[in-house]
């Protein structure tokens, strides 16, 4: 017998959520799905409206992605019904994760399931009717208002209780906008606005002619272009916001609101790629702040880490070596941190990167290169403060310390036997009180002295140039 839940009273990302969890709850039981209804809700009236999952979403290119991993979804008039709170929580839980794996996750099924969700061609329609109004009024900025009573509710009785003190998690509109101004300058003067109209404080009118007046910013709503009966439905009205946010260059959002999070995320699952120019403003301080992530975190000390978005510190080429391999570092003040390439075999993915140099505190006190497939011999040695180093190490082993508070100062890597007749190991670093990128490559030390601690490494195989060129 097939699975499901009984549709959720939730806004649409929470059953974006509960979906993921009941998918991974069906791989795990190995039973197929019926995918549920979905839920219109209204928070004002906390009323709700029921449609079937076809209606808003491409049933078979979601099926399509449960096929590949081994699922079948069937449309059973009586699935065995499960429950929808415990599908919310699994899916949060998987959701989470893809924060601590990155990159690496994208082929994965959570990432796939959220890549597949693509809305019915008629809802695109009227996303790219309204996208193309959008451009015509020359805006490229969106910016999430989570202004309303609902928000004004949750923020007082839940996000008070947990939330970082000095976190601006409840601002007014007028404070996201001026945040805004000064982040993006003289240039930003207009924004597409997404909320829940119903809901807001004051009336679209009054809050459009105080941020024009006091902030020189002029805001748009999907409700100016589009007409009354298209945005009848909360759920409709809430994935057209979404498919805009995620269509202009630039966006900022509260990260406590799942949406705001999911933009993000979703950007990441649709490209396998970090998305780019993404921001949040429940922040403390003037301005808003760039995410790192890939939209899976919520708490803004967490999100604004570079370490979780693993960025190459050298120029990545196609040509490079997709081998199979796990590399963890043991940081001060953090503790482990794992970086993986190509979780899935035949997927290119994730950088072998672990970049703690955001933090000063935090040096890299040893690491560790795990192979997960058959490969080269793989070598490595590190060297601490004292100047003294490890001998070389096959792949496997750990080199360096932990919590010993001795910050390694040096490090190199190379390749043993006939394949490094071919292929060059190329490594690079960053070090303590210097901004410079350090690479090195074939066993060569890659330091700056023992006075720099060791921030940062990145790790890739590249093909070696023929001779005569």
């Amino acid at each position: 017998m097939a699975i499901s839940y009984p549709a959720i009273k939730a806004g649409l990302t929470n059953q974006k959520i509960a979906i993921i969890g009941l998918i991974h709850k069906a791989l795990r039981d190995k039973k197929s799905l019926t995918l549920p209804s979905l839920t219109s809700y209204y928070p004002e009236t906390r009323k709700h409206d029921f449609c079937s999952f076809e209606k808003i979403y491409k049933e078979a290119t979601l099926e399509r992605a449960l096929s590949a991993f081994g699922l079948s979804s069937v449309a059973e008039p009586e699935p065995e019904m499960t429950d929808s709170g415990l599908c919310f929580l699994e899916g949060a839980d998987r959701w989470a994760e893809t924060a601590l794996k990155g990159q690496v996750e994208w082929p994965d099924l959570t990432c796939q399931i959220i890549r597949h969700l693509q809305p019915s061609d008629l809802l695109l329609d009227f996303c790219r009717l309204l996208l193309q109004k959008i451009k015509a009024e020359g805006i490229t900025h969106a910016i999430q208002l989570r202004v309303e009573n609902d928000w004004q509710s949750y923020a007082e009785h839940v996000l008070a209780s947990f939330a970082a003190p000095h976190e601006e998690y409840k601002p007014t509109f007028l404070e996201i906008i001026q945040k805004a101004k000064r982040t993006w300058g003289n240039t930003f003067t207009k924004a597409y606005v997404l909320s829940d109209e119903g809901g807001l404080p004051a009336d679209k009118e009054t809050i459009r002619a105080e941020v024009l007046k006091e902030l020189g910013v002029e805001l748009f709503w999907k409700s100016d272009f589009l007409s009354p009966s298209i945005l009848s439905s909360n759920l409709i009205s809430s994935i057209i916001d979404f498919e805009i946010a995620l269509a202009l260059p630039f966006f900022a959002g509260n990260s406590r609101s799942t949406f705001a999070c999911f933009v993000s995320f979703e950007k990441f699952c649709r490209t396998g790629r970090y998305a780019k120019n993404h921001y949040i403003y429940n922040n403390s301080g003037p301005h808003l702040m760039l995410r790192y992530d890939n939209g899976a975190l919520m708490a803004p000390e967490q999100l604004k880490d570079a370490l979780f978005a693993r960025q190459p510190l050298l120029e990545v080429s196609p040509y490079d070596r997709e081998w199979a391999l796990t590399l963890t570092a043991h940081l001060a003040q953090t503790g482990d941190f794992i970086s993986r390439t190509q979780f899935v075999m035949g997927v290119p993915s994730g950088h072998l990167v672990i970049d703690g140099s955001s933090d000063p505190l935090r040096s890299i006190e040893g690491f560790q290169l795990d192979v997960n497939s058959p490969l080269p011999s793989l070598e490595y040695r590190a060297r601490n403060k004292e100047g003294r180093h490890t001998p070389w190490q096959p792949a496997g082993s750990f080199c360096g310390s932990r919590g010993k508070n001795a910050p390694l100062t040096g490090f190199s890597f190379r390749i043993k036997g006939p394949a490094s007749l071919t292929t060059d190991c190329i490594y690079a670093a960053r070090f303590s009180e210097h901004s410079e990128v350090i690479h090195a490559k074939n066993g060569e030390w890659c330091t700056l002295g023992n006075d720099h601690n060791l921030t940062a490494i990145h790790l890739l195989f590249r093909p070696q140039k023929p001779f005569g060129r």
